[in-house]
């Protein structure tokens, strides 16, 4: 444990003095923001004609239109855009754990130190995701807003929110592991930012793909690979055993993936 911390606080303290993580993490919340203000704004648009709309349909003997619901026009908007936007923030956030210590040639300091690769892997792993957690709670103000201008009786469901979250932890956390494992690959950084996009974007639409293959069993195992779908049911209210057992296997086979990366590498030096 003592090699662990050891590389998480030296990890930590290297995204605190880069630029890379203050600027991902400003178009983030600058991007969220304005969707979330979009979202706020189309609620509004909506609460203000829904009388008249419920009145027409009532004329026109059609159904009458779904009330105003901030859970669905605002939280769940929301944060798919996020869930989203972490495809393009993760792979630049993880891009230099490894590569760059292969750039620097730190790496066999690494390798010949008392720090096991396996410690070397968790202490860098956690320090990425103690980032993005702490990048998170910065969008907290969203759902204060929502709560502070949102009318009494119509709030944001708790529990949706605290899902939400839950889903946008365990994606992160899932994301973050297929960065680790491309920075771990090479030492460009660029490449391993395109290679994990790339893994990512591949993971997104393999349940797309799912509707073209005849056979239902295979189809099924595709949608369930798709990381995607899992955070879809926490964006719901969803907390589903499935689907955290899904992003603990897909996070614990990515890492297995790069310590077994790391220990071949070290086997030839």
């Amino acid at each position: 444990m003592k090699g662990t911390w050891t590389i998480f606080v030296k990890e930590l303290r290297s995204y605190v003095h880069s630029p890379v993580a203050y600027v991902m993490a400003f178009v983030f919340l600058i991007l969220c923001g304005y969707f979330f203000q979009d979202a706020m704004n189309f609620l509004n648009r909506y609460t203000t004609d829904y009388p008249m709309r419920y009145q027409q349909a009532q004329q026109m003997r059609r159904d009458p239109p779904p009330p105003p619901n901030v859970d669905i026009v605002v939280i769940r908007r929301t944060y798919s855009v996020m869930a989203f936007l972490l495809t393009f923030i993760m792979p630049i956030l993880t891009m230099r754990l490894y590569s760059e210590e292969y750039r620097n040639g730190t790496i066999e300091l690494l390798f010949t130190s008392p720090v096991t690769p396996g410690q070397t892997l968790a202490g860098k792993f956690l320090a990425s995701f103690a980032l993005y957690a702490g990048i998170l709670v910065l969008t907290l103000n969203f759902v204060a807003f929502a709560y502070l201008y949102a009318e009494e009786g119509v709030r944001p469901d708790t529990g949706l929110i605290l899902s939400c979250y839950l889903g946008l932890l365990f994606l992160g956390a899932s994301f973050i592991s297929v960065g680790v494992f491309a920075s771990a690959l090479t030492e460009n950084q660029i490449v391993a930012a395109v290679v994990s996009f790339s893994v990512l974007l591949m993971f997104l639409v393999i349940g797309a793909a799912a509707d073209y293959v005849g056979n239902y069993s295979a189809a099924e195992f595709l949608r369930y690979l798709a990381v995607n779908g899992h955070a879809d049911s926490f964006l719901r209210g969803v907390i589903s055993l499935r689907d955290i057992v899904y992003y603990i296997t897909f996070i614990g086979f990515m890492l297995l993936l790069t310590n077994r990366v790391l220990e071949s590498r070290r086997w030839r030096l």
